[in-house]
């Protein structure tokens, strides 16, 4: 196939996937553009749109470095370290990506009742979501050469000195991509903030959506005595 033909083919195929993707917007666009500037300025800036804004940042902002740390520190260990039965950890570790965030959750709730709110949202999502980072990031480890390290020392640096100047740098794209895996899942997280009772946006979106959509229900007429 000529080179010509594989790039129309190519950005056909990318203009699909753009279409689909922003096809959401483009059914509630007309909407929104029809509430006139007004309107919509009273409905966004409001002191619920503020508490939603600030709930989500705050979760975005304790989270994600909470899950780069968790899973960088979980992958050290089992790739840099001589942890006994490593391969059963890595296997342990991976778990929460085969149990729903949700599920989590509810267990959470289970044992520990009064762990709700930012504290508990905070916690199961830190734990459902640091696999993100723990994956990239072993892989990078693995196949990187701990002799580097080994001269950086020789240099005169210490063990946490050669860590910063030969490893980090290149840890630095598996963790921003790890970091932006978990930010959006949180963005995007529903099931684990409702019943941690913790509001968001998402959650707002999705109580809003469901109060729209409820139909009230049918008044029977009196039956006569």
């Amino acid at each position: 196939m000529p080179a010509s033909s594989r790039a129309r083919g190519a950005a056909l195929a990318a203009a699909l996937v753009a279409g689909i993707t922003v096809l959401p917007l483009l059914v509630v666009l007309p909407d929104a553009l029809s509430a006139g500037p007004a309107r919509a300025a009273a409905y966004l800036f409001r002191p619920r749109v503020g508490e939603l804004l600030t709930h989500t940042g705050l979760l975005v902002i304790v989270t994600v470095p909470a899950t780069v740390v968790v899973g960088t520190l979980a992958a050290w260990l089992v790739e840099r370290t001589a942890l006994p039965w490593a391969g059963l950890w890595r296997a342990l570790l991976l778990a929460p990506l085969a149990v729903p965030a949700f599920v989590s959750a509810y267990a959470w709730i289970t044992v520990a009742p009064w762990l709700t709110g930012f504290a508990g949202a905070a916690l199961v999502t830190i734990l459902a979501y640091y696999p993100f980072v723990f994956l990239p990031v072993a892989a990078v480890l693995r196949t990187l050469d701990p002799a580097d390290e080994e001269v950086a020392r020789s240099l005169g640096l210490s063990p946490t000195g050669a860590v910063v100047r030969t490893v980090l740098p290149r840890l630095r794209p598996a963790l921003s991509g790890g970091a932006l895996l978990v930010a959006l899942h949180l963005l995007a997280e529903y099931g684990v903030l409702e019943m941690m009772r913790f509001q968001t946006f998402t959650t707002a979106i999705m109580q809003q959506y469901a109060w729209g959509s409820a139909t009230p229900p049918a008044v029977s007429s009196p039956r006569c005595s």
